[in-house]
C-alpha cells in the first residue's frame, strides 16, 4: 500500500476545536511578500531591525532587494521585484 503524500496544509497533531494555527504577534517578524521577476519565483523579505526597511535576497539568484518604510507608504503585503 502506498503512503499518501505529505499534505502541507494538514496538523499532523491537530487540537480539537481549532483549525488554524496560534501564531503569537510579540514572537513572529514582520514580513512582505516578494515576487522576483529575475528568477520567476516567490520570496519573504524581512524588517530589519532598524525597522527603516525590509530587506532580503532572491531565494534563487541571491540579487539584494530593500523597501523602505516610511510615511505615505503602501499598505499592500506583497511587491514585485525587477
Amino acid at each position: 500500500m502506498d503512503e499518501p503524500l505529505f499534505d502541507a496544509s494538514s496538523d499532523p497533531n491537530p487540537t480539537p476545536g481549532r483549525e488554524t494555527p496560534v501564531v503569537n504577534p510579540s514572537t513572529s517578524r514582520p514580513f512582505i511578500g516578494i515576487n522576483f521577476d529575475c528568477c520567476r519565483t516567490y520570496g519573504r523579505i524581512y524588517r530589519n531591525k532598524q525597522n527603516t526597511a525590509y530587506e532580503g535576497r532572491c531565494p534563487s539568484c541571491n540579487a539584494r532587494v530593500s523597501v523602505p518604510i516610511g510615511e505615505g507608504g503602501s499598505s499592500s503585503r506583497f511587491f514585485t521585484a525587477n
